[in-house]
């Protein structure tokens, strides 16, 4: 038995911020589309959000680059030796290649009490895995 045998856990995202929308200048505002894979125990848990035809806009202004309480339940259920929380994101083009956004990956190991807290862009200090070149995250690992 691995030892987390038996610990049920949610991942939940809070918000995103979008730093650059990628957009050529004057173009004030860009459509995104984000994903996360979520892998515990050799199995994985993907989702799209929003849903295909949806996207978020996000303004390329400090008071409109956030989307708060997104509280989106990204992975719930049991967890092996580790989890692997994978999220990238995208700015949908209509004449042109999508732009991809830097991609983020943060694996936890050894207890499972150790991965349960807010993981956001200020909690590691430089160099932090949820603050991205292009855009921030937060979410929240919670024993279920």
């Amino acid at each position: 038995m691995s030892e987390n045998g038996g610990n049920r856990i949610k991942v939940t995202l809070r918000w995103i911020q979008v730093t650059d929308i990628h957009e050529a200048p004057g173009d004030m505002e860009g459509e995104f589309r984000f994903r996360s894979k979520v892998t515990t125990g050799g199995q994985a848990t993907e989702l799209q959000f929003p849903e295909p035809p949806n996207h978020w806009v996000f303004r390329d202004d400090v008071r409109h680059n956030k989307m708060d309480k997104i509280d989106k339940l990204l992975f719930e259920g049991e967890v092996g030796d580790s989890l692997v929380v994978e999220l990238s994101g995208e700015e949908l083009d209509r004449f042109s290649a999508n732009d991809q956004l830097e991609s983020n990956r943060k694996e936890f190991t050894g207890p499972v009490s150790w991965w349960v807290g807010r993981h956001e862009p200020t909690d590691e200090g430089p160099g932090d895995a949820e603050n991205l070149a292009d855009w921030r995250v937060c979410y929240d690992i919670e024993m279920a």
